[in-house]
């Protein structure tokens, strides 16, 4: 069976279908009492009911879930450290507009998206394993949900049967006269009762954590009003910027015929849910970007500062202030600060990147740090005997701004990239490296 089949035989239907069941079993060996064909109207009754609940089945579990809130108070409570508000530099009255329009106009539509991110999905999942254990919690709490009512009806009508009978025109139940009995059945619906309430509690709690982990969440995520055709939009590029070469090799891309088989069998499932979430997080990245950089343009601050923070909140990363007074070119210094947070951003995910990714964001920081250095000998008049590397080295190492161990390691990383450029077999790049070169950076900075 299907995720939906699931869903809908085993948590709606399956209970419905086995509480008449027992109910006609029991009419069927009351002495004297065959029970005529029409006693199954009830269960033609409520499959119409049964359906609509299974139709309506995304809200109430969202709902039942507590997803939602606990989603927004996750929001509240990490609201400086998701939107940046304590490195960012603004004035301290402006910082507290910044963080009351956030509260009033951005976490609710955040939170309408993680809502519409659940729901919209409900009936188009796929068959990963994510949304398998998403199924899994959503049967058994819909299950929970819809035997727990059955039995809180079973507890009232024994009480009811045990003072009079049911005589309805296509059923008739006789009293339950003795005590023991009543109290038999009730101790056992009451059981019953206990299982369903400790079952619905439990995949209550499963299923808002697998919610937050498969809908659009955290700050990468807002709100739009035509959500599905600019989904829709982002998803087909992500698509198109997934690196599949470097996921399955060029050997098996070229050769795709030969190996199909192989492919189906040990690498598409995975390749699947990578390509699924990384549209996921193009989209949420994309969404949330746009709003926000709406959000800044109706406060008054000045152009520059406005870019600054949309690129800071993008990236995750602050920006150092002295490479403004260091680089005179406004898109110099626009470039240089893209680099270093671009860095910042892929080092905190750089298993996960891919191979392209990791060299791009190498050669992108070598390049902001050539630029800088070049800028602080300019910058505080010093001239070397000509704009090779080795001589603007020298100044820095004679300015006490580079020191001997850095110009160490910068020899290293810089052969490192000779090798890389020219050496087909040497196209892969170290985090260590990465990492050593944006700290060199980083030092030279403070020291001018």
């Amino acid at each position: 069976m299907s995720l939906r089949e699931n869903r809908f035989l085993l948590g709606i239907l399956f209970p419905i279908i086995y509480e008449i069941g027992l109910i006609e079993a029991y009419l069927l060996i009351l002495p004297g009492n065959a029970p005529p064909p029409f006693n199954l109207i009830p269960a033609i009754i409520l499959l119409f009911p049964a359906f609509m609940f299974y139709v309506y089945s995304p809200y109430i579990l969202f709902n039942l879930s507590r997803a939602q809130e606990r989603y927004l108070e996750a929001l509240k409570s990490d609201l400086d450290e998701i939107f940046l508000l304590k490195q960012i530099d603004l004035e301290p009255n402006t910082k507290e507009s910044l963080r009351t329009n956030i509260q009033a106009i951005l976490l609710p539509q955040l939170k309408n998206i993680f809502r519409r991110g659940y729901i919209d999905a409900y009936f188009t999942r796929s068959e990963s394993s994510e949304d398998k254990m998403l199924s899994f919690s959503e049967t058994l709490l819909l299950f929970s949900t819809t035997y727990g009512i059955i039995n809180i009806g079973n507890l009232f009508t024994i009480i009811y049967l045990h003072f009079n009978s049911i005589d309805l025109d296509f059923i008739y139940i006789d009293r339950i006269i003795n005590p023991v009995n009543v109290a038999f059945f009730g101790i056992l619906f009451l059981i019953f009762i206990g299982v369903t309430a400790f079952s619905f509690n439990h995949s209550r709690n499963q299923l808002a954590v697998l919610i937050s982990k498969t809908s659009y969440n955290l700050s990468y995520t807002t709100y739009a009003d035509d959500i599905r055709i600019k989904t829709r939009q982002v998803e087909l590029d992500s698509i198109r910027k997934f690196p599949l070469a470097d996921k399955i090799g060029n050997k098996l891309a070229a050769n795709w015929d030969l190996v199909s088989r192989l492919y189906s069998d040990l690498i598409e499932s995975h390749i699947t849910e990578e390509l699924r979430e990384y549209s996921k997080r193009e989209v949420a990245r994309a969404l949330v970007q746009e709003q926000y950089s709406n959000l800044l343009e109706q406060l008054d601050l000045a152009e520059d500062k406005r870019k600054e923070l949309e690129l800071q909140f993008y990236l995750g990363q602050g920006v150092s202030d002295a490479i403004d007074d260091l680089v005179s070119s406004e898109e110099e210094t626009e470039s240089i600060k893209l680099d270093v947070l671009y860095t910042r951003k892929k080092l905190e995910n750089w298993d996960e990147i891919s191979l392209d990714e990791q060299i791009s964001t190498f050669l992108f920081l070598w390049r902001s740090v050539e630029s800088l250095f070049r800028n602080i000998l300019w910058k505080h008049e010093l001239f070397p005997e000509d704009q090779s590397w080795p001589s603007i080295i020298n100044v820095l190492l004679k300015e006490k701004f580079l020191t001997v161990k850095e110009n160490k390691e910068l020899k290293r990383i810089r052969l490192r990239r000779n090798a890389m450029l020219h050496r087909s077999q040497d196209r892969f790049v170290v985090k260590e490296d990465v990492e050593e070169l944006l700290g060199i950076l980083q030092a030279v900075i403070d020291r001018s």
